[in-house]
């Protein structure tokens, strides 16, 4: 009987533990989620600046423009505005399946250039 209590007020310290280090995870989050909205609008800007510059120089239309974004977008089949991710690339040497985003090959150490827009 004496030690129900106890353990009663340790369970409660630990929820409390536990409430604490999820809400300070839920405020990291929502930093993190102000910070990539940041980012989109940064590069949103960054975007139109360059197809404003691109058409105006080159003379290219908004048409031209919809039909290579729906020309990648199909790329997967789909018009569902994503990208399929793309697989692994082979070492042109020794023919095995790389680790993504590895300038070498981690099997035979060949240097190999990997595709810029790779996701």
């Amino acid at each position: 009987m004496f030690y129900r209590p106890l353990y009663g007020e340790v369970g409660q310290a630990r929820a409390a533990a536990d409430a604490a280090r999820a809400r300070y995870a839920a405020e990291l989050t929502r930093e993190d989620v102000a910070n990539l909205r940041c980012d989109i609008e940064r590069l949103l800007m960054i975007c139109e600046a360059l197809w404003t510059m691109i058409r105006e120089q080159h003379g290219y239309s908004d048409e031209e423009l919809y039909r290579r974004v729906t020309q990648i977008d199909m790329r997967d089949g789909r018009l569902d505005g994503r990208v399929a991710p793309t697989p692994p690339p082979k070492c042109p040497n020794c023919g095995r399946t790389m680790a993504k985003h590895r300038p070498v090959c981690i099997f035979c150490g060949t240097p190999v250039r990997t595709d810029l827009f790779q996701r």
